[in-house]
C-alpha cells in the first residue's frame, strides 16, 4: 500500500522519540487517531494492524493509519523511532503495483528530465501538480539510507525538544524533508528491483548530471567525461539521453543559459563577463545560443526583463552537439 501526500502541506509533529521495549510488554491495542511512523533500530517488532501482520526488524520502516487499529502480538526485544504527526492531506492509493511502478517511473523522468532554465514543469499524476509525494506504508531502507534518516529523526528530535521559537513549524519542515527522502529511496529500490532502471547505469547518470551541475562553468570535453566516469562517452551519452531526455551537452547548454539569465536580471555584470562566467569563452557564441534557447539575444532579454519587473520567461528551445 502507499499513500498519497500534499507536499506542499506541512505536517504538524506532537511526538518525536527513540524508546526499546522488551518482553513482557506488547504494544497495548488502539486507534491512535493521527499518523505514526516506526523505523526499526535494533531486535524486532510483531505487530498488527486491521488484520494486517507486520515482522519488523532493523532498516523497516512503517505507516500506520490514523484511524486503523493496531496493536502488538508478541512481546519482543526491539529499539525503535517513532514519529506522531498530523497532516491535512494525505491519502491512500488504489492501484496495482504494475500500475504503480509505472507512475513511479514518470515522476522519477519527469524530475530528472526537468530542464533547469525557468520553463514550467509539469508532472503527470496526482491533482497536486506535481507536489504529490509517494509514500509506502512499508519498506525496508540500506544502511546507508538509515544512517541518513536517522540523522534526521535526531535532528527532528533536537528542535523539538529546545522549544525555541517557530520549533513545531521547523519539525514540521524537518519531517517533510524526511519523508521525501524516504519516498525517494523506495521509488528507486521499487524501480530497480521491478527491472524499469539499472542500479549502475542510473547512479552513473546522477552521477553526470550532479558534476554539470557544479562545474558547468568549467570548460567540459566528451573525452574528459569519458575518463571521469570511466565510461565510453558515446556509452554514457546514450545512457544519459535515455533517462534525462536529451544529450549530455545539450543539458549542460540548458544549465549555462538558466545561469545567464539569472545573471542578466539580477546583476549589472557585462554580457562578456557573463558569457565568460557561465562556460562561453566566446561571447559571440554565447549570443547565438542564448537566443537559440530563448529567442532573443542578452541584451534583448536583460532589458525586457527589466522594463517588466519580472522575469522573461520564453518557452525554451533546445541545441545539441558534443562539446561545448
Amino acid at each position: 500500500m502507499y499513500f498519497m501526500i500534499d507536499s506542499r502541506s506541512i505536517p504538524q509533529v506532537r511526538l518525536v522519540n527513540e524508546t526499546a521495549i522488551e518482553p513482557p510488554y506488547v504494544h497495548r491495542r488502539r486507534i491512535p487517531h493521527e499518523w505514526i511512523i516506526y523505523m526499526i533500530k535494533k531486535g524486532e517488532m510483531e505487530l498488527e494492524e486491521d488484520g494486517v501482520a507486520y515482522h519488523l526488524i532493523p532498516g523497516d520502516l512503517l505507516v500506520l493509519s490514523p484511524e486503523g487499529q493496531h496493536e502488538g502480538t508478541k512481546a519482543t526485544c526491539c529499539e525503535y523511532f517513532y514519529i506522531h504527526f498530523q497532516h491535512a492531506n494525505i491519502r491512500a492509493v488504489e492501484a496495482d503495483e504494475q500500475q504503480l511502478c509505472e507512475q513511479m517511473y514518470r515522476v522519477r523522468s519527469e524530475a530528472l528530465r526537468g530542464c533547469n532554465c525557468g520553463c514550467e514543469q509539469s508532472y503527470p499524476y496526482g491533482d497536486g501538480e506535481g507536489y504529490d509525494l509517494l509514500l509506502p506504508k512499508y519498506c525496508h531502507m540500506t544502511d546507508e539510507a538509515v544512517v541518513s534518516l536517522t540523522r534526521g529523526i535526531y535532528e527532528i528530535m533536537l528542535n523539538n525538544r529546545d522549544h525555541m521559537e517557530y520549533y513545531k513549524t521547523l519539525c514540521g519542515c524537518l519531517l517533510l524533508q524526511l519523508l521525501v527522502d524516504v519516498s525517494r529511496h523506495c521509488l528507486s529500490a521499487e524501480l530497480e528491483s521491478s527491472g524499469m532502471i539499472s542500479a549502475r547505469s542510473y547512479q552513473k547518470v546522477l552521477a553526470v548530471q550532479n558534476y554539470l551541475l557544479t562545474a558547468y562553468q568549467e570548460q567540459i570535453t566528451g573525452d574528459q567525461l569519458a575518463r571521469q566516469f570511466d565510461m565510453n562517452f558515446d556509452y554514457l551519452n546514450r545512457l544519459f539521453r535515455q533517462s534525462v531526455g536529451r544529450p549530455i551537452f545539450q543539458y549542460l547548454s540548458s544549465l549555462r543559459i538558466a545561469r545567464a539569465k539569472e545573471l542578466l536580471t539580477t546583476t549589472s555584470m557585462r554580457i562578456s563577463q557573463i558569457s565568460e562566467r557561465v562556460g562561453f569563452l566566446d561571447e559571440s557564441y554565447f549570443s547565438k545560443v542564448f537566443k537559440k534557447y530563448t529567442g532573443v539575444c542578452p541584451a534583448d532579454y536583460a532589458k525586457i526583463a527589466f522594463n517588466d519587473r519580472a522575469p522573461f520567461s520564453p518557452t525554451c528551445g533546445s541545441a545539441s552537439g558534443r562539446n561545448s
